[in-house]
C-alpha cells in the first residue's frame, strides 16, 4: 500500500513536471509578492510562466531577471510580449548582439502590425503594406506615410506611377536600407502566415536557396539603382551577387510564373 502511495505521488509529480499551469496561474495572482512562495512552487514541479515573470520583478540582478524571462519564454514560448521583454532585457546586457537587436525590432514591429491589422483580416493571406511595416518599424511616421500617399496618389493620376517604398526613398524618407528591411520583413511575416509566395525573392527563400540576409542586401542595391533612375531585375543582381546560380534561378521564375498563371483558372 505505502508502495502504490508512493507511485502515485511519483506520477502525479511527473504530470505537474511535464504540464504547465494555467495563465494566469491562481497561486502566482495570490503570493505574486512572495519570494519564498514562488520559489516553493516551481520546487514543487509546476512548470510556471507566470512565476518566473513574477520572481523577474523581485529579483535584482538584471542577468538573473534575464535568467527568469528565458525560463518563462521556455514555458510559453507563443506568448509574443514575453518575448519581447525577453529581448529588451538580453539587448541591454548584450549591446553588442546585433542579431539580437534585428530580432527585437521585429518582434516589436509583428506586434504593431498586428495591433494595427484589422481582426477580420489576421488569418488571411492579406500582406501588410510596407508602409504600415515602416511605421511599425518607426522609420516613418503618420505624417511622412500621409505626404507620401498623397502624392503616390496624385502621380497616379498623372500617369506616373511610383511604388511608395521608391518615393519614401526619392523624397528622402526612408534610406534604402530600411526599406529592404521593410521588404524582407514583410516576405517573413507573409510566410509565417503561411502565404505562397508571391515574388521571385520568397520563392527563392522558400525553396532555401537564398537566405533573408542575401535578399535583403539584393534589394538595397536594386532600390539605390532605381533611385538613381536605373533598373537591374532583382534575379540579375543575385545572380552578380553569386547567391544563385542560372539554373535555380530559372526554376524559381517558372514556378513563379507558373503559379501566377494557375491562380487565375
Amino acid at each position: 500500500m505505502m508502495h502504490l502511495h508512493h507511485s502515485m505521488s511519483r506520477r502525479n509529480h511527473d504530470v505537474a513536471m511535464n504540464q504547465a499551469c494555467s495563465r494566469p496561474c491562481p497561486f502566482v495572482q495570490r503570493h505574486r509578492h512572495d519570494l519564498i512562495r514562488l520559489r516553493d512552487h516551481l520546487a514543487e514541479g509546476h512548470r510556471c510562466a507566470d512565476a518566473w515573470i513574477a520572481i523577474a520583478h523581485l529579483v535584482h540582478e538584471p542577468w538573473q531577471r534575464l535568467d527568469c524571462l528565458e525560463r518563462a519564454c521556455a514555458i510559453d514560448p507563443d506568448d509574443q510580449n514575453l518575448q519581447i521583454a525577453r529581448l529588451e532585457h538580453y539587448v541591454v546586457l548584450h549591446p553588442e548582439d546585433a542579431h539580437a537587436a534585428e530580432e527585437l525590432r521585429e518582434a516589436k514591429a509583428r506586434r504593431a502590425l498586428e495591433r494595427y491589422k484589422p481582426r477580420v483580416f489576421r488569418h488571411q493571406d492579406a500582406s501588410q503594406p510596407i508602409g504600415a511595416i515602416l511605421r511599425a518599424l518607426r522609420a516613418i511616421s503618420d505624417t511622412d506615410l500621409e505626404v507620401v500617399l498623397e502624392e503616390q496618389d496624385r502621380l497616379r493620376r498623372l500617369g506616373r506611377p511610383l511604388l511608395l517604398g521608391d518615393l519614401l526613398v526619392r523624397r528622402g524618407r526612408v534610406a534604402p536600407e530600411t526599406l529592404a528591411r521593410a521588404l524582407t520583413l514583410q516576405s517573413r511575416l507573409r510566410a509565417v502566415n503561411g502565404a505562397v509566395p508571391r515574388t521571385l525573392g520568397e520563392y527563392l527563400i522558400a525553396q532555401g536557396h537564398v537566405t533573408p540576409d542575401q535578399l535583403e542586401r539584393a534589394l538595397i542595391e536594386q532600390i539605390r539603382l532605381r533611385a538613381s533612375g536605373a533598373h537591374e531585375p532583382l534575379g540579375e543582381i543575385l545572380l552578380r551577387h553569386g547567391a544563385v546560380d542560372a539554373a535555380i534561378l530559372q526554376r524559381a521564375f517558372q514556378q513563379h510564373m507558373h503559379d501566377a498563371m494557375t491562380a487565375f483558372e
